[in-house]
């Protein structure tokens, strides 16, 4: 069965601009999602400090707006994330939010970062449809809300190939531990000379695999160190995120495969309790090569083309890539390799990213198929 998909493109003119076309999109595809009194999360990424490729906050202000007109509370939300940047934590979360632009005032609704002051507060979803996940812990804030808006920026991705509304709904909505479930197929372990022997990481540990050990001679801390049982461990990902000296190493190297899948999976948890109350918007404008993430901007590789509207993420994720692959690439574009079959994303970074599609079709996510409607 086909998914409605619908599509603006990024044309504008005098007394009909930008943001009225959205608002016109959003109307048609998103009425009836919020009913009174809901508390709605519009999720978004609101960049690392030193990006520009990041949505612009009125995007996300149109949003609350038509919550409000709905009857609903909406807030603004992000996570934490996994690596040691401002955005580690609630507090200098909300410093990089308001230095680009977001803020209560600019947007007309409170920004929370869903999974707490330091990443830690999640709920335990349970991954019924899960081939790679058995449980995922997604924010308590976004798990909690009725309903929720997803406002994703495309763009390309290093790991994932591409990002779009699948990535911001399994990645974006997680605590730390998940993303580092997501990037990691690897047990953690402990770097001894980085270890302080503070024992944050024993206190999250929910199977109480850490223990601490005395340190090798030549350790400069003096202190008793951690240990982590590998037989015990279950791979949460709590202790990588608890920990304050970057003694257990995220490792980033990643099979593509479960990488996808298994952000599929989490995308699952994250929509799970929300039937019928979870639309998404996709902007197709600043398609550069690499995530908001980033604390740089590289040059887009496609023109804008616009907006898409649609309360299905598979559906709106492959209307966006169908629109970017016949769109002409822009001179200069950093693509690695030559054009063979019109794939211009996977010309990026040579990622087979389609798996996400494939297995989040599979598991009832939504549909690949799709009716563009144009306005």
């Amino acid at each position: 069965m086909k998914s409605k998909v619908y599509f603006c493109d990024a044309h504008s003119r005098m007394g009909s601009g930008l943001l009225k076309k959205l608002r016109k999109l959003v109307n048609a595809g998103l009425t009836g999602i919020v009913t009174t009194d809901d508390l709605v999360a519009v999720k978004v990424h609101w960049g690392e400090a030193g990006n520009l490729a990041y949505l612009r906050p009125p995007y996300a202000r149109l949003l609350v707006d038509h919550i409000h007109e709905a009857g609903g509370r909406p807030f603004v939300t992000d996570t934490n994330v996994l690596y040691r940047a401002a955005r580690h934590d609630a507090i200098g979360n909300l410093a990089a939010a308001t230095a680009n632009g977001f803020t209560s005032e600019t947007l007309g609704a409170p920004l929370i970062v869903a999974d707490g002051l330091t990443g830690l507060d999640g709920v335990d979803v349970d991954v019924d449809v899960g081939t790679r996940v058995e449980t995922a812990r997604i924010a308590s804030a976004i798990h909690t809300a009725d309903a929720m808006l997803v406002l994703s920026h495309v763009k390309g991705h290093l790991l994932f190939g591409y990002g779009g509304a699948l990535k911001n709904l399994g990645m974006g909505c997680c605590t730390p531990a998940g993303k580092h479930v997501l990037h990691q197929d690897l047990h953690p372990s402990v770097a001894v000379d980085k270890c302080v022997g503070c024992r944050k990481c024993g206190q999250v540990c929910p199977v109480d695999a850490i223990t601490y050990r005395e340190p090798p001679p030549d350790h400069k801390k003096g202190k008793q160190v951690a240990s982590i049982d590998e037989h015990l461990c279950i791979g949460c990902g709590e202790c990588v995120a608890a920990c304050p000296e970057q003694a257990i190493p995220i490792n980033w190297e990643t099979a593509q495969e479960p990488l996808l899948e298994k952000t599929a999976e989490y995308a699952w948890a994250a929509a799970s309790g929300k039937d019928g109350k979870l639309g998404f918007v996709n902007v197709i404008m600043d398609v550069v090569p690499d995530c908001d993430c980033m604390d740089c901007t590289n040059p887009a590789f496609v023109p804008n083309l616009g907006f898409l509207v649609s309360t299905d993420p598979v559906a709106i994720d492959q209307a966006a890539l169908d629109l970017i692959n016949s769109a002409p690439v822009l001179p200069g574009a950093p693509l690695q390799s030559e054009p063979a079959d019109g794939d211009t994303i996977h010309r990026l970074y040579g990622r087979d990213y389609r798996g996400i599609l494939v297995h989040a079709e599979k598991i009832g996510l939504g549909s690949r198929q799709y009716d563009l409607i144009k306005t």
